[in-house]
Parts: C-alpha cells; structure tokens; sequence
C-alpha cells in the first residue's frame, strides 16, 4: 500500500515535469516560427515604406504637388520582384478620408472602417478582414506628402487631398493557415506526449522504487535476524537465571553450570551488538578508516600468531608462507580484524586433524592474501550469500559454534573501503580458499 501511494506520487510528479518540458518546448517552436514569418513579412513592408517612388503603372492620372516641387505618383500597388501577393499602398487624409487611389476598391466601406488608423493604433498588426488576414503597416510620415490631385477615367473619384497617413498591407492568410496547422500537429503531438510522459513517468517512478524496495527489504531482513539472534541469548539468559531464582540457597559452586551458560550468552549478545553497531555506522558513513604507513606481513603473523592456540586445540596445522617486508597504506586495526574474521572462519569449519594455509605475496601495486582449508566447504547454491548478513548454511551448527552470521559481511566492507577486493570458492567436502586483494 506505501509503495502503490509513492508510486503514484513519483509518476504524478515525473508526469508532470515531462509535460511541462515539451508543452514548453512546442510553445517556443510555435512562437519562434511564428516569429520568423512574421518578421519576413515585415521587412518587405519596412523595404516598401522606403521606396519614394512605386514602379507598376496603374491607367490614371494622380498628380501630387507639394511645397518643394511636384511628383507623379503611377501605382498605390508595389509588387516587390515577382511577389504573388502584391503589397498594398493605402493613404489617408488628416480627418482619416481614405484618398480614392486605384486598387484600394477591393475593400468596402465596412471592412475601410477596420483600416481606420485611429482604430489600429500600432505600428504593426494584424488585422482580419473578411476571411482574409492582412500585415498593417501603418506610417505616421509618409514620403508622399502635399497635397494629390486625383482624376480617375471614368470621372469618379477626381479631387484634391492632402496626404496625413500611409499604410501598407500584405494578405497573410497563407502564413495564418500554416501556423494553425503547425498549432493543430503540435496540439495532437501534445496529447501523445502526454501518454508518454505518464508511461515514461510510471516507468521512471518504478524504476525509483526499485533501490528503495530492495533496502526497506534488507532492512526488514536485517531487524528481523538481528532480533532472532538477540533474543535467543536473551532468552537463555532469562531460563538460566529463573532456574537459579528457584533455589536462592545454591551456592555458586552449585549454580555454576547456569552462571557459566549466562555469561557465554552475555559474551555472544555482546559481541553482536559491537558487530551490529559497526555496520550500522558503516550504513550511515559515520565509520571512517584510519590510514597510516603498516607492515603487512607483521600483521599477518601476529594474527596467524594468536589463532594458533586454536588451531592447536582442534590438531589443525596452521601452515604459512609470507613474504617478508610488505609496505602499505591500510587501517591497522581494520586489517587485524579482518585477518581475524577469516582465519577464524577456517579454524571453526575445519575438522581435527585438519589444514589451513595462509599465503601473502606482495605484488608490483598490491598485496594478495589467501586463506585454503581443508574444511566442510560451502554448497555452491550457498556461495552468492556468504556475505549476506546474517546468512548461514547451516544454522543450527553455526549456532552451536557461536558465530553471528556477520563476520563476512564484516570483512567485505573492510575490503571494499580499502579499495580492495574478496571472493570466496569452495567445494563441498574439500575445503574453501579466501582471495583478497589489497592495493598498496
């Protein structure tokens, strides 16, 4: 139920951000070719506005004259090159008369009214007309000034004006329908990307849960065990001292079975809740390594040294063969504790009579310990999980043996942070070799 809970939330949120990148993108593609038609567009009307002259000669006479001299204005339409949608040339008299030039009459009086430049106000728009859609300029100072006199063929039209205001028109009703498609394609491609977004989202949220399943997991795992082993020499303890409260007048001698037995549970539960307690802090990068300049082949003897009244005790051999003088970088203490972990490992599975060598060689760039015995060996199902906290093979002998299930998870993480590296291979009923591999 807490993961479905968090899986929703992660794939609501991973959703949510998917979209908002690609309705962001798809809003500045649109916007940026927009953008770029529009700006065409307006440098040919901007071009337009600069010519003084218009070069298409229309069958009329418009004459302007002004204060300086006079000009004979032949077209209010400019066909820039080879345009296929001619630029249009309106002009307007200071009370906002449109001036009657030919080619103007393809507007009627309603949709002039929309022209009106008091109306537009900007100096570029876009204004719909009919079912068409037009770019307006409009120009406050346009270079055809004074006053027009206007004569048309057929009579109509014939006057005098005084030119106030320009505008230039270009039909973009073709720009206006690829814009729209390109707005309806990004608008269905939107609503695909909003499926996968959600999958890609849900896929994303899964694939978060994924470490975080598999901690809480090996958290639960590690509770769980880490309470069987506690409570097991609790309740020993608890038996062994009820029975000793039955009869108070024991003397110790008496009860000196019961005090043995609680004293080697008290041993246990306290070695591991040292071993619990550094994992724990190794978890939580809390436990740092000491490093400083050792010898490791003093190391390796002192332990070796101090497993041999053990391995003395079971008629095992405890064979050597070390190179002398091997220099390192480590953490002493560290070393002493995994040296110990492993040897004892090969003493406790090792039956009487039994062998277990160790080998130290020192390499260009590492030291290379190894660890043979002759011993039970390990189940090739059970090899992946030697490392495993709390993991055994066996349970009921290891506890008869007062291992913890923890020793060589212990080790790994001594190895691992001196950037080193351990692996195990046994067979069954022949014996198990311990390889580690140190780096100077």
């Amino acid at each position: 139920m807490m993961f479905n809970r968090i899986r929703i939330q992660l794939t609501i949120r991973n959703a949510a951000v998917l979209s908002f990148i690609l309705i962001a993108l798809n809003m500045s593609i649109f916007l940026i070719t927009r953008q770029m038609l529009l700006d065409q567009i307006d440098r040919s009307l901007t071009d337009t506005q600069d010519q003084t002259m218009m070069t298409t000669t229309v069958p009329s006479q418009i004459n302007a004259t002004s204060t300086s001299d006079a000009t004979e204005v032949k077209s209010v339409l400019f066909q820039a090159g080879r345009m296929d949608r001619p630029i249009i040339q309106l002009y307007w008299t200071g009370d906002e008369q449109l001036i009657p030039l030919p080619g103007e009459g393809q507007f009627d009086a309603e949709q002039l009214k929309l022209l009106t430049p008091s109306k537009l106000g900007k100096k570029l728009q876009s204004v719909k007309i009919g079912d068409q859609t037009f770019r307006v300029l409009n120009v406050d100072k346009p270079k055809l000034t004074g006053m027009l006199n206007v004569s048309s063929t057929d009579g109509t039209g014939s006057g005098s004006y005084i030119v106030a205001k320009q505008q230039l028109l270009r039909n973009i009703s073709a720009e206006v329908g690829i814009l729209r498609r390109l707005a309806y394609i990004m608008l269905c491609g939107g609503i695909v990307g909003l499926v996968i977004a959600v999958a890609a989202g849900y896929y994303l949220a899964n694939r978060a849960l994924i470490p975080i399943r598999i901690s809480m997991d090996k958290q639960e795992q590690f509770v769980a065990d880490a309470s069987h082993e506690l409570r097991t020499p609790l309740s020993v303890i608890q038996a062994h001292t009820e029975l000793m409260l039955r009869h108070p007048k024991h003397t110790i001698e008496q009860d000196s079975k019961h005090i043995s037995t609680v004293l080697q549970e008290a041993r246990q539960m306290s070695k591991l809740v040292s071993s619990l307690l550094m994992l724990a802090r190794s978890d939580s990068n809390q436990l740092e390594l000491d490093i400083n300049p050792v010898q490791f082949d003093r190391i390796v003897q002192d332990c070796v040294s101090k497993m041999q009244m053990l391995a003395e005790i079971k008629d095992i051999i405890l064979h050597t063969e070390i190179n002398s003088s091997i220099p390192m970088n480590a953490d002493e203490e560290r070393l002493h504790q995994l040296l110990v972990i492993v040897l004892d490992n090969a003493i406790k599975y090792t039956q009487e009579g039994g062998l277990v060598r160790v080998k130290c060689r020192n390499l260009a760039h590492s030291v290379q310990l190894v660890v043979e015995d002759t011993g039970i060996g390990i189940e090739p199902e059970n090899l992946p999980h030697v490392f495993d906290r709390f993991y055994r093979g066996d349970k009921t002998r290891t506890r008869q043996e007062g291992g913890t299930g923890l020793g060589l998870a212990i080790a790994k993480w001594i190895v691992e942070h001196h950037g080193g590296k351990i692996r195990v291979e046994s067979i069954r009923s022949t014996g198990t070799k311990v390889f580690i591999s140190l780096p100077k």
